[in-house]
């Protein structure tokens, strides 16, 4: 897959995440994630994990309120013990839960970043690489391109019979 094509699922994947949340509330680690999903454009509900209640209380203050949760935990080896244990305090709760969408979002991010908090500049860097056409990472293209340079200037030296 290009740029283009990531670019354009993941678009497509925060799309169905902005129409999921207008009715059912996305539990993420903490505060930077949802900071990050509100610039990416969520406007509902948005629960915190690190609020400081237990895991299990909060699955329970959940149930009170909703139905179906949507579980967006970071997805290193952290969140997914997160979300394990977040599974399992839901269903002992009654309360559906959605882990695609977090799914989708590894799949999508599995190589450049492991977080939520870093989806918003993520989504920003791949909508300029998509643009610009370019195959791999920023930082690979200046030392490809900073390399070329001076390869190039050594070259010039040589065949004008000069040293460095």
């Amino acid at each position: 897959m290009n740029y283009e094509e990531i670019y354009e699922k993941l678009v497509e994947t925060l799309d169905d995440l902005v129409e999921a949340n207008r009715t059912t509330p996305v539990i993420v680690e903490g505060g930077r994630d949802e900071k990050a999903l509100r610039s990416v454009g969520l406007k509902g509900e948005i629960v915190r994990l690190n609020s400081g209640m237990p895991l299990f209380n909060l699955a329970e203050t959940l149930a009170r309120r909703h139905r179906e949760a949507i579980i967006l935990t970071d997805w290193d080896h952290r969140g997914g013990q997160l979300c394990r244990l977040l599974r399992d305090a839901l269903e002992a709760n009654q309360v559906r839960f959605d882990v695609d969408l977090r799914a989708r979002l590894t799949f999508l991010c599995r190589k450049d970043i492991k977080d939520v908090e870093s989806l918003a500049s993520y989504v920003e860097r791949l909508a300029r690489q998509a643009a610009e056409g370019w195959e791999g990472k920023e930082s690979k293209r200046f030392y490809a391109e900073r390399k070329n340079t001076a390869v190039r200037e050594r070259r010039a030296l040589r065949i004008m019979g000069r040293k460095r």
